[in-house]
């Protein structure tokens, strides 16, 4: 019972601490484009990874598991987050949401087809209802520009999607913590390609508040986050996790508006006890399970 209360934990950092990136990105790229602020996060997800676990490195790996390790670092990192911003050029932050966030339907339906699990009617009806929570939340400001842009958000929820279950299906054999610095070091040259090519950087503008917001975002919003989101879909069904990522963009909206001051509504409330409901619905079916 100790272990489920610690992971409960766990869990709800995990959530927190990718929560609080989504007003700080707001904030970084009033200095940097996006696809910078992503090379720093992922610079500093990776120091503090080797600073915290200096023997995680897995160079005396074979090739094939380099190459595993290589393929989940595009789907888990850049795929699924250069893909995100890549998007967001022309869609807005809450249609961003909502696509990206259908994660947690997506991903079971793969664990069915991939890992033969077994998810009950229930728990599908919570995960829907969670997702119906998250299109109330930011409902008043749905607006599609471009196909293009749209097409990208899906190709984001669905790297990372196939990321956690290429993760579940062929890296079993591999501590979490090695995996976690491995994904950093594939990602960071890769990250940086993409910022060369979105334009050059602009040094004047790389103050201490830029540094400060992008530390966080790469120490616990990226680092730690991970390194947990690892741990626990090592240990538990993909059904179990999934249902309660919706708990990321609910507390993204608190976190906005504490951080931001941005405005909640009537639909923010209703919202938030939607996705509640729906993380108890498909949770309860897994206690019953």
């Amino acid at each position: 019972m100790k272990t489920v209360y610690r992971d409960a934990i766990l869990l709800l950092m995990m959530c927190l601490f990718w929560a609080i990136n989504y007003p700080l990105v707001k904030i970084a790229v009033m200095y940097e484009n996006e696809f910078y602020v992503l090379f720093f996060r992922i610079l500093f997800a990776l120091i503090l990874s080797l600073i915290l676990f200096p023997r995680s490195l897995i160079l005396e790996g074979s090739l094939k598991t380099q190459i595993k390790l290589f393929t989940l670092s595009m789907l888990n990192i850049v795929g699924f987050m250069e893909f995100w911003f890549i998007g967001e050029m022309t869609e807005s932050a809450s249609i961003s949401s909502i696509i990206i966030y259908s994660y947690p339907l997506i991903v079971v339906l793969l664990s069915i087809f991939f890992l033969g699990e077994r998810v009950k009617a229930l728990n599908f009806l919570g995960i829907i209802i969670g997702l119906f929570g998250i299109f109330l939340i930011f409902s008043e400001e749905i607006q599609v520009h471009s196909i293009e842009g749209l097409l990208f958000l899906i190709l984001s929820a669905l790297s990372w999607s196939f990321g956690t279950i290429f993760y579940k299906k062929y890296l079993k054999g591999i501590e979490p913590v090695k995996i976690n610095t491995m994904q950093f070091i594939y990602a960071l040259p890769v990250t940086f390609i993409f910022a060369i090519i979105s334009g050059p950087i602009d040094f004047s503008k790389l103050n201490m508040y830029f540094f400060a917001v992008t530390i966080y975002m790469g120490t616990l919003g990226t680092s730690i986050a991970w390194f947990i989101y690892l741990i626990l879909y090592r240990k538990y069904s993909v059904s179990k996790i999934s249902s309660y990522l919706f708990l990321v963009p609910a507390l993204s909206v608190i976190s906005s508006f504490l951080i931001l001051k941005e405005s909640l509504n009537i639909f923010t409330f209703i919202g938030l006890g939607t996705i509640m409901f729906g993380i108890y619905l498909s949770q309860n079916s897994n206690f019953k399970n």
